[in-house]
């Protein structure tokens, strides 16, 4: 699959309609997505998902989300992708709109979900249009992969580089289980897993439910239980004769009880009234007496007032003396400030003094040294004319310099050379010093660029100390202007007290204000408290009266009906109702205790019948639960794992899956690593209760051994993420025939690698896209703007949003 065009509108950062032609980038690009950081570069990629699959990239966003803030409710949010896949085009087209409705006036969504075939002609041939299910389902049946598929091996979306990398085992199996299809193991396995389970819960349950009804009527067996029916049968028909007879003894002693409970409680409650009465009659005279009191006590408010009032004038004249000292105050804090920075650009001159003069010893050393590469220059041009002197005079001897065997002379074409004729001593020893003067001479270019060099440090050096002397400067003149500050606002004061005098005066002035200003708000509260209290008091004198009347009358009424009742005694004022309270309960407990005695009998009754037919049942029903839940158990924990190598079923078939992607992902962490390193799947044992199979090691050919994925540095991990992506895209295609990935878009990682790692890494890439592949970067790093020609540029807008240019 090969992006050929793609349109976004109201989509992420791109309100206004973008169109990106791939076409412009040439065939088969090595290209970089680029632009400033959250301007919208992973949207692009987002975009490409969400027209397949109505997703984003990993499935994270859906409509809603992808929605631009800004976009205007009349704007239409549209994805358009255009594609290339088996030669040929195909295009998916997605858009929502917003109308309001006309019978239920509230806005509604309007999605539109088309996708097409170009046929030979060039004409759009129409594939699926409808829902959003059958638009996915249509691209899932074309390309092979599902969103969360394809934003594995097509689409690496930010954050994701390192998830299959360092998952466990467990975690990792959720993930290639996905692209695998391998659920069918899992399921298997749950399906088995879950039969043990409920043969082991049913056949518990059995015997636990047997014992339990056995315990419960405290019985040994099915036989007693049923001598115990029989027994507790007879109890009942006893019980419910004498319930009877407690019954109509309870009937009387409650209506006793109620005529000499009423007229004691009537009895009580007048005497209560009573003295409430007296009491309120007390309380009313005292109420009159204390307003009284508090009326004399305000003449002595109004003097209160007055003096606080000649406080607040005396702490108003003292504010101005007390401006001027905390100005005074807040120059000396500043001036103090000002002598630390002073002290501070001190050291900093004397530092920058001394880089100049250290910077001007290291120029005079370069020069020196220059002089003497200059000085071997004119030893080495006097020496070559003495060493073309002497081959001159010996010219066989040179030539026997540059024979070989096997190769013709250049005088006699002989291809044999027994007697060379040897080259003289003195020549030999001048060529080899030649050759060390030369050597010395080469470092003069290095030596001129470093005195170059030291001459602009040296000039750094004396511009940052004249800065320094510049700042001091400066410091020293604010100083001096504080100074007179200080010493103006002094002769102004005249010898006034100090801020914190002057503060302290002000706030016992205004505390003594408030004082007096509260015991005047005290005396005039309590006067006004005192004179509610007063005409509360006789509120409450006139309700308490009333009330006593009330109960008098209530008294009478009942007295009476309690002295009508037979042997009853005539002249008592208080009725004793103890004596009918205890005749009652006692009634009353006899009838509750029968009555239990009863439910209690008839439901041992009931209870034991049931218990009879339970039991049979389950005797008949728990007979093969175990042997049956033996057999489901040992196949269970075959499946799950539960071994000695603690390796699932799925994670055994996926293991396999995992070794193929790692020898292809192996090809290139190899190439980028330099040779180093190589993907490893661990099946040694593991600890404690974690599944294995699925855990990955590195093969550290430096050290010779191997360690966790997680102790490589973090560009290592992103090569070995980048490759392990590779692998999975390529083992993919190779375990289905239908999925075509020419394609892959990579979203950040590269800002992790150093200058030579990510020379190796661009590289690879460039090795790969010259097999017919299609690589997409997103990253902001600026080594890769440089290296990579072939740029979509995201430029953000004045109204936040975002567009695009491309430059090929």
């Amino acid at each position: 699959m090969n992006p050929v065009k793609l349109t976004m509108q109201a989509f992420g950062s791109y309100r206004k309609k973008t169109t990106i032609d791939f076409t412009l980038l040439g065939e088969h690009p090595l290209f970089l997505i680029t632009g400033a950081t959250g301007g919208g570069k992973t949207t692009i990629l987002d975009a490409m998902c969400f027209a397949l699959y109505g997703r984003s990239t990993g499935g994270r966003r859906s409509w809603g989300e992808m929605r631009s803030l800004g976009a205007a409710p009349e704007e239409e949010t549209l994805v358009e992708f255009i594609f290339s896949y088996r030669n040929t085009l195909y295009k998916w087209f997605r858009s929502r709109k917003w109308h309001i409705s006309k019978r239920t006036k509230k806005q509604k969504e309007d999605d539109t979900c088309e996708c097409f075939q170009q046929d030979e002609q060039g004409q759009w041939k129409l594939l699926q249009a409808g829902s959003d299910k059958a638009l996915r389902e249509q691209a899932e049946q074309l390309l092979g992969l599902t969103c969360e598929q394809f934003s594995q091996v097509a689409v690496l979306p930010q954050g994701d580089f390192l998830k299959l990398l360092l998952a466990k085992s467990v975690d990792k199996a959720k993930l290639l289980q996905t692209l695998f299809g391998t659920q069918k193991w899992e399921h298997l396995t749950r399906r088995v897993r879950d039969k043990a389970e409920q043969l082991k819960i049913e056949a518990d349950k059995n015997v636990s439910s047997q014992n339990t009804i056995l315990e419960g009527e405290q019985v040994k067996d099915r036989e007693s239980l049923q001598a115990k029916c029989k027994k507790l049968q007879e109890g009942c028909e006893q019980v419910q004769k004498a319930l009877a007879a407690a019954q109509k003894h309870l009937e009387d002693c409650s209506r006793a009880y109620d005529l000499a409970s009423k007229a004691a409680s009537n009895y009580d409650q007048r005497q209560r009234r009573k003295t409430e009465e007296e009491q309120a009659l007390v309380k009313d005279k005292e109420a009159e007496q204390q307003a009284k009191n508090a009326q004399a006590q305000l003449p002595k408010a109004e003097d209160f007032r007055g003096q606080a009032a000649q406080l607040r004038e005396e702490a108003a004249a003292r504010e101005s003396a007390l401006a001027a000292a905390r100005r005074l105050r807040a120059l000396q804090k500043e001036t103090d400030a000002v002598r630390k920075t002073i002290v501070q650009k001190q050291q900093i001159l004397t530092k920058a003094e001394q880089d100049q003069q250290a910077a001007q010893e290291h120029r005079q050393a370069g020069n020196r040294f220059v002089d003497d590469l200059h000085r071997k220059e004119t030893e080495k041009a006097a020496l070559d004319e003495v060493i073309e002197r002497e081959k001159r005079r010996d010219a066989a001897a040179v030539l026997a310099v540059y024979l070989r065997d096997g190769c013709a002379c250049p005088v006699c074409g002989a291809l044999e050379h027994p007697n060379p004729t040897q080259p003289p001593r003195e020549l030999v020893q001048l060529q080899q010093q030649a050759a060390s003067l030369l050597k010395e001479i080469s470092k003069l270019p290095r030596a001129n660029a470093r005195v170059k060099e030291l001459e602009q440090m040296q000039e750094a050096a004396r511009s940052r100390a004249q800065q320094a002397r510049d700042a001091l400067a400066e410091q020293q003149r604010v100083l001096a202007e504080k100074e007179a500050s200080q010493k103006e606002i002094v002769l102004q004061m005249q010898g006034s007290a100090s801020c914190d005098q002057l503060e302290q005066t002000i706030r016992t002035l205004r505390q003594r204000a408030a004082g007096l200003e509260q015991q005047e708000q005290q005396l005039r509260r309590r006067a006004a408290d005192a004179q509610s209290a007063a005409a509360a008091a006789h509120t409450a004198l006139q309700t308490a009266q009333k009330e006593s009347a009330a109960s008098e009358d209530q008294y009478q009424k009942a007295i009476e009906a309690y002295r009508s009742q037979p042997n009853v005694m005539q002249g008592v004022p208080r009725p004793d109702d103890t004596v009918a309270a205890e005749q009652k309960n006692a009634a009353q407990r006899t009838v509750t205790q029968l009555a239990g005695e009863k439910g209690r009998a008839e439901e041992s009754f009931q209870n034991a019948q049931r218990s009879c037919r339970q039991l049979q049942q389950l005797e008949e029903a728990g007979q093969n639960l175990g042997s049956r839940y033996a057999v489901a158990r040992r196949l269970a924990d075959m499946l799950s794992g539960r071994t000695a190598r603690k390796v699932p079923i799925q994670q055994f078939v996926l293991g396999i899956m995992l070794d193929d992607i790692l020898s292809s992902a192996n090809n290139l962490f190899s190439d980028l690593s330099g040779g180093r390193y190589r993907l490893l799947r661990w099946t040694g044992p593991v600890s404690g209760n974690a599944m294995a199979g699925l855990d990955l090691v590195v093969q550290d050919a430096a050290s010779g051994g191997e360690r966790d994925v997680a102790t490589l540095s973090g560009g290592e991990l992103f090569l070995a993420s980048l490759s392990l992506a590779f692998g999975l895209s390529d083992v993919v295609q190779s375990y289905s025939g239908t999925v075509r990935l020419d394609s892959l878009f990579i979203d950040e990682g590269f800002g992790s690698l150093d200058q030579e790692t990510l020379d190796t890494t661009m590289g690879a890439l460039l090795r790969l896209q010259k097999t017919g592949r299609t690589i997409g970067i997103i990253s902001h790093v600026t080594e890769l703007q440089t290296v990579i020609k072939k740029q979509i540029i995201v430029e953000p807008l004045p109204d936040g949003s975002s567009s695009v240019r491309i430059e090929a």
